[in-house]
This record gives C-alpha cells, structure tokens and sequence, in this order.
C-alpha cells in the first residue's frame, strides 16, 4: 500500500505541475485535458484506497458475526432456545450481515465502473495489462463473478429456509422473517445454520474483493507513472530540438494515455 500511496502522490503532483505551466502556452487546451485525466486516475486510487480499508474492516466486522453464529450454535446444543435477548442480538448481526453483503455489492459495481472509465479514458491501459507481471487481468468481470458468487451462495443457503433472498430485500422485512424463527427450536437452528454459512462465504469474498482492488489500483497507478515517464522523455525531446533551432514536430506532445 505504500507504494501505492506514493505512486498516488506523484501523479498529483504531476497534474499540478501541468496545471500551473498551461498558463500562456499554446498547448493549454491540451495541458487542461492532461491535468483534468490525471487528476481523474489520482481521485480513482484515492478511493480505491479508501475502499479497500473499508472492505477489510467489513471482513473483520462478519468473521465476528460468524464467531457469534458459532457460539450460538454450540448453545443449542445444551438449551432448547436462545433466550430472547440472544434472539435479538442473533436478529441484529444478520441484519449488519445483510448491510455487508450490501456494501460488497455496492463497492463491486463502483469498482467496476471505474475500471470501465479508466480502460476508455486511457487508450494503452489494456495493452498494458496484457504485459504486466499477472497476465491479462479482466477486473470488470472480476468484479462480476464476485457479486455472482455471493447471490448464489445466499440462495442456496436460503432454499434451507424456503425462502429467496429477494424475499429479503427489506431491513423490516428480514426482521419479522427471523422473528417468525425465533418461535421454535427447529426454526432458530436452522436459521442460525443458514446465517452462519453466509457469514463464512462473505468474509471470503470481501478478503478477495480486497485484493482485487489492490491489485487493480496499483497496476492502474503504475500504469500512469508510465506514461508520465514517457510524456517527460518526449518534452525533454522537444526541448533539444527547440534548443538547437528545430521546430517542434506534431506527436512530440501525445497525451497521456494515447
């Protein structure tokens, strides 16, 4: 991640310096059009950070509701029912469970999204990836399957129940199902069985969805230090050139990202 963070820092830095030297050059046009891109690919790692934090505090926050699920588990086994004060706090970890597998989404199609706008924006992104380290990576389908894999679990794991996950949709509407549960031993088992069985696959997916972020926001911010590095190689070209009395020649100035 400190990488990242540095790499980040130095394509601001490099938006603000194009920035400040478009004033009264005649490739201003061009200049606003290099810095609003730079700045675009620094705002998307910048978030793509606070995403990834966000996720793996989600991850931590469902391996405890799972621990929970466990104990309550192991509870039945020695009493007939929960209590109804355990009951409620059951009811108040599936629906923070709910909420994550939520966010997950939420942060997938974000995240894909980007990936969508960077690869148009930035013309030689693809290319790029076809020779990084890992292969060709496609995130946006990544992202897909994750967000796939999820709703398949959950419905699966929610046919135990007789129920879809659309039935479900609603904080109020997954509050009344459980408290319906809650009436019976057989129904809170199988209720606690199904909620745990969820819990375990999400702190799976959001560790993986994690990952996939990270890796796309540093391959997306070592992609643009490239082409930082050959946009200043072509000025420095211009530069001798202007210097020794020729005149610049039309693609010495390609953006970034053409």
């Amino acid at each position: 991640m400190k990488k990242i963070v540095i790499n980040l820092l130095f394509i601001i830095s490099c938006s603000q310096q194009i920035q400040s030297m478009s004033t009264g050059n005649i490739y201003t046009g061009f200049a606003s059009e290099v810095t609003q891109l730079a700045q675009f690919a620094a705002d998307g790692v910048a978030y793509g950070l606070d995403y990834a934090e966000q996720v793996a505090q989600y991850a931590k926050l469902v391996e405890t509701y799972n621990n929970q699920f466990q104990s309550y588990k192991l509870m039945l086994q020695n009493i007939t029912q929960l209590s109804p004060r355990q009951w409620s706090e059951f009811r108040q970890s599936v629906l923070g469970l709910k909420h994550a597998l939520e966010y997950g989404e939420g942060v997938s199609y974000t995240m894909a999204n980007y990936n969508q706008q960077f690869s148009k924006l930035f013309k030689g992104y693809n290319h790029y990836l076809n020779k990084a380290q890992n292969g060709t990576i496609d995130f946006t389908a990544t992202y897909k399957q994750l967000n796939k894999s999820t709703q398949d679990t959950i419905n699966g794991a929610l046919k135990a129940l007789k129920i879809q996950a659309s039935d479900m949709m609603s904080d109020e509407a997954t509050m009344q199902y459980l408290q319906q549960k809650s009436l019976s031993a057989v129904g809170q088992k199988s209720a606690i069985q199904v909620a745990s069985q969820i819990a375990l696959h999400q702190t799976h997916q959001l560790k993986e969805l994690r990952n996939t972020i990270m890796t796309q926001i540093n391959l997306q911010s070592e992609f643009m230090l490239t082409q930082n590095e050959k946009k200043a190689f072509q000025e420095a070209i211009s530069k001798a050139k202007s210097t020794k009395g020729i005149k610049p020649i039309i693609g010495d100035e390609t953006p970034i990202g053409y």
